[in-house]
């Protein structure tokens, strides 16, 4: 795993070298399934590659009503983190894409996403975008409740009434529970259309691989297709010394 604590990470912005620098803090005493709130190495690896993944088109989409008309995006956010930890590729995803993003978590995890939300708010200010985080449970997805700005629970979407064009998530796959729990938060969430994205990284730990496999398997049932996919290698300081893989999915035309 990779433990930085309070750093700010500049993460790439294009293949021309240019980055921004993000604020992560990681607040002890903090856990959730038994784990710290730490910003893992599939974090990293997601981050630093998202400059390279197409998202135009998901993006266009995604502001316009089926009438075409232009949609509040504070209101209609069109880019949706699960398990966003310490939401390192969320709020990178935000600035990157210049767009409003929601970070989601167990309720444990929100407030020091809230936290690494306000240690941000002027480069995201910045970029003119407007980043929200709430809880959304994998078990009962009829609800994603939003976090208020004084901390309390303040709305709720539903996914009948708005689905994401973008969903991410980063090293959410450590349980032979989880393949088909994140089909169906991919297949509830996840906006019809073949432009939509579900953009995934995780370590290739020997011990999931069977997971990892299912879980493509499982996808592919459900209609996607990966589009995209790499593997790279962390930094040597980190602990985890599997190489990460990050796959690119879409809905199949």
């Amino acid at each position: 795993m990779a433990n930085k604590h309070g750093q700010t990470l500049q993460i790439p912005l294009n293949n021309s070298g240019d980055t921004v620098g993000i604020t992560i803090a990681e607040p002890t005493g903090t856990t959730a399934d038994n784990l710290p709130l730490s910003t893992w190495g599939a974090s990293f690896i997601l981050a630093e590659q998202l400059h390279k993944i197409d998202t135009t088109a998901a993006l266009q989409n995604a502001h316009l009503s089926k009438n075409g008309e232009k949609l509040n995006p504070i209101r209609r956010p069109p880019v949706l983190e699960i398990g966003a930890g310490t939401a390192l590729v969320g709020i990178t995803g935000a600035i990157l894409w210049k767009t409003d993003v929601v970070l989601t978590d167990l309720p444990k995890i929100v407030p020091g996403i809230a936290a690494n939300i306000a240690a941000n708010q002027a480069i995201l200010s910045q970029a003119g975008v407007y980043v929200q985080c709430g809880t959304l449970d994998w078990a009962e997805l009829e609800t994603l409740t939003l976090q208020g700005p004084s901390g309390n629970e303040s709305n709720a979407l539903k996914p009948e009434e708005h689905k994401f064009s973008i969903i991410v998530a980063a090293d959410v796959l450590y349980d032979e529970d989880h393949p088909p729990l994140l089909q169906k938060v991919v297949s509830t969430w996840l906006a019809p259309g073949s432009e939509s994205r579900f953009v995934q990284s995780y370590p290739l730990r020997i011990a999931y691989l069977d997971i990892i496999r299912e879980l493509w398997q499982r996808y592919e049932e459900a209609g996607l297709e990966c589009v995209q996919e790499g593997q790279l290698t962390g930094d040597e300081s980190w602990d985890e010394e599997a190489p990460y893989e990050f796959c690119v999915w879409k809905w199949k035309d």
